[in-house]
Formats: C-alpha cells, sequence, structure tokens
C-alpha cells in the first residue's frame, strides 16, 4: 500500500531564544520533527547548545541573505549587503536576484559559510532551505546547488508549493491573477525537476491561500484538512512556532502566529488528526528511505501542482 509521509519543519531556529525554545517544545510535545537553524542570527549558540537535549531532532541549516549579517566579511560580499554591512532587507535582495543584480560567487560562499560554520561546531546539516525562499530565485539557484554539494548536503526543501484539499483553481496556492499563479507554480515546478534535480526533496511544500494565512481560526483548520487530504507520498509542512521574547517579538511582525503555531503542534486536537490520518512523521534524513509503493511519477507530480 502506498504510504504517506511528512515532514513538520520549524524553521528559523535560533533566530531568537524564544523561537528556538519555541521549536524544542514543538518537538517535545508535539508533532514537530525537524528545524532549519540560521546560522547568522543573535540565538545561533544558543540553539546549538539546546540541540544536545531532543536528539531526534532533525536539524538543517536556513541559509539567509536578506536579514542581519552574513557570517562573511562584508568586503566579501558586497552585493549582498548595504553600507553598513547588513544584508539588504527581502523586498530588495529579491529584486537582486531576479534582475541578476547580486553576484553568484558571493551567494555561494556565503551560503557555504552558514553550512561551515554548523559544521565547525559539530552540527551536521541534515538538509538545507533558506530564509523567505531566497535560493530559488534565479541568481540564488546554481549558488544554492553547488554550496550544497560542496558541502556535501543532499537534502533541501522542495520549490513546489501545494494546497490540500486542491481547490481546482488554476496555479495553486500562489497570490496574483490566474497567469501569474500558473507562471509561479510552473517555474518552481521547473526549478524542482531540472536544476534541484540531484538533491533529495519532497514532493511538494504544504502550503494555503493567502486569504487562510491571514486568518488565524482559518489557518488552523486548513492545517487539518491538509493533513487528513495529503495523497501517498512525502511532503513538508513548514511552520514558525515560537514564544514571545521581551525586546525581540515586539519587532517580530508574525509574533503571535508563532505562538498560535507552537499551541496547534502541541495540542492533543492536532496530535489526534496526525495519527488518525495515517501519516507517517519523518525528519530529513529519512528521505533515502523508499517508502513501500510510492505513486508513479506522474501522478506524484500531478497532485503535487495541484
Amino acid at each position: 500500500m502506498s504510504e504517506t509521509r511528512l515532514i513538520v519543519n520549524g524553521d528559523d531556529f535560533g533566530m531568537s531564544r524564544g523561537i528556538t525554545d519555541g521549536i524544542v517544545l514543538a518537538h517535545r510535545y508535539g508533532f514537530l520533527t525537524s528545524a532549519s537553524l540560521m546560522a547568522n542570527m543573535p540565538a545561533a549558540e544558543y540553539a546549538i547548545a539546546r540541540m544536545a537535549s531532543v536528539p531526534n531532532l532533525g536539524v538543517g541549516v536556513h541559509l539567509n541573505i536578506c536579514s542581519g549579517r552574513p557570517i562573511l566579511p562584508p568586503d566579501k560580499v558586497p552585493t549582498l549587503v548595504d553600507a553598513g554591512g547588513d544584508f539588504h532587507p527581502p523586498a530588495m535582495m529579491i529584486r537582486k536576484l531576479w534582475t541578476w543584480r547580486a553576484a553568484g560567487r558571493e551567494i555561494e560562499a556565503e551560503f557555504r559559510a552558514q553550512i561551515q560554520w554548523m559544521k565547525d561546531r559539530g552540527a551536521v546539516p541534515t538538509h538545507a532551505d533558506s530564509h523567505h525562499h531566497m535560493h530559488i530565485y534565479p541568481a540564488a539557484v546554481i549558488p544554492f546547488s553547488r554550496a550544497l554539494a560542496a558541502e556535501g548536503i543532499r537534502c533541501a526543501r522542495a520549490p513546489r508549493s501545494s494546497v490540500w484539499p486542491a481547490n481546482g483553481g488554476i496555479g495553486g496556492p500562489h497570490e496574483g491573477s490566474p497567469v501569474r499563479r500558473l507562471c509561479v507554480q510552473t517555474y518552481r515546478a521547473g526549478v524542482q525537476r531540472i536544476a534541484f534535480r540531484t538533491l533529495d526533496m519532497p514532493a511538494s511544500r504544504i502550503s494555503f491561500l493567502s486569504r487562510d494565512r491571514h486568518d488565524p481560526a482559518a489557518l488552523g483548520e486548513r492545517w487539518k484538512a491538509a493533513i487528513a487530504n495529503l495523497p501517498a507520498g512525502t511532503f513538508e509542512l513548514a511552520c514558525h512556532p515560537g514564544l514571545f521574547e521581551r525586546g525581540f517579538s515586539e519587532a517580530d511582525r508574525i509574533h503571535d502566529q508563532r505562538e498560535q503555531e507552537l499551541h496547534w503542534l502541541t495540542d492533543r486536537e492536532w496530535i489526534d488528526v496526525v495519527h488518525s490520518s495515517g501519516v507517517r512523521l519523518i525528519t530529513y534524513r529519512d528521505l533515502s528511505e523508499t517508502p513501500a509503493a510510492e505513486p508513479a511519477a506522474a501522478e506524484a507530480e500531478a497532485h503535487a501542482l495541484q
């Protein structure tokens, strides 16, 4: 019988102590299986220390070129930073990546420096993804692939994102007109199938429509519905659990969402949904396993593109 496997990954591990502690709690007392560490953030060392208490948590690297300062000296990555040596903010960095004004060699070097930062502290990343999905924008795609190959990382987050149950619309969960959504969907599928073809990835990342992502009550129900309606294959639910931390959370635009997601991840009702759905929870370490009967390639892709 075909199997459904799910990686539940907490992003932003190491961004703050509150976020780091929230991820640890979501793993210990809930159904979070994996996390992605931000090597250049203030609580990164704290996150490394906390890893000892959660040996079964799969920890990858959340590569970051749009928040904080680089691991490398700023003069080594001049196209990625502003005059003060900080990374350009997300909107500006996305424009630079779309227009090839961010140097690929600098992106690759910074990605490798962040991976090496983890390795130097005894943490070998189980996988790689990136803050605000920067690795899937044109100028970053090849540097991302090269950095992972050079550092021996074989698993990565899927560029594809899908909504379940399928809404029947064109273009999946992406925003904008039907034409824009279809273009985004096609681009992401192409990156996954062609540029990242040598990497082990889930079939798709679970995503949600914009109107649901901004409505906490609706988002909680969509989490449950997505888990209950996943087809056979391997998928990832990326989330952002965290605890309020004075001095940090006041400026964090999603601090309420972080606390809400921590509640869902550890609430008995949500845990029961996972168990009753028959989904097998895994980490990126398990991606090398072959489920008993994977769907045919065409069928899996059809599901992922819905």
